[in-house]
């Protein structure tokens, strides 16, 4: 049994996590496999599959949303779990909930085996000057919001979920 944990990113906290889901599924006698969706990994080899993506503006990212469209019917067939991550994801007010990731498993049209919201960061260096702007005028907290230990522990809980196929 192999995972494929794919992931797509635009400022490398979302990386961050689908290598610590990489080392714990391993850790745990689930061997996987880190991939970047834009290297188009094919999941037809993969047992089951998890897919991290940023989020950018309420949206998981469109590299991620373009490749689960293309492998959908391979997606919906194995297990499948999905995370986001966010500097939103930390605001208490939100409760955990996230409209990317609700969006995001609509428009996959089956429910993966899991769903989490992970903080990711926002740190104004690694973020496109216009996302900056916007930020700024939201009064978005800034920081390193990352719980690997959270991370760590959603994967152990995944791993026999995955394993179910």
């Amino acid at each position: 049994m192999t995972v494929l944990v794919a992931y797509a990113t635009h400022s490398g906290a979302t990386r961050t996590l689908a290598e610590t889901i990489t080392e714990t599924l391993t850790a745990a006698g689930v061997p996987a496999e880190l991939v970047d969706v834009d290297q188009s990994p094919d999941p037809t080899g993969y047992d089951a599959v998890v897919l991290g993506s940023g989020v950018r503006i309420d949206a998981a990212e469109k590299p991620a949303t373009a490749w689960a469209k293309s492998h959908r019917e391979v997606l919906s067939s194995k297990p499948m779990a999905f995370f986001t991550c966010s500097g939103s994801a930390a605001d208490p007010a939100k409760g955990g909930k996230q409209k990317a990731a609700d969006s995001f498993v609509e428009m996959l049209g089956f429910s993966p085996v899991a769903v989490k919201n992970f903080p990711g960061w926002v740190i104004m260096d690694k973020i496109p000057v216009h996302e900056r702007l916007l930020l700024k005028s939201m009064r978005t907290p800034t920081g390193d919001f990352r719980d690997l230990d959270a991370v760590r522990a959603w994967a152990q809980e995944i791993a026999p979920l995955l394993q179910k196929g």
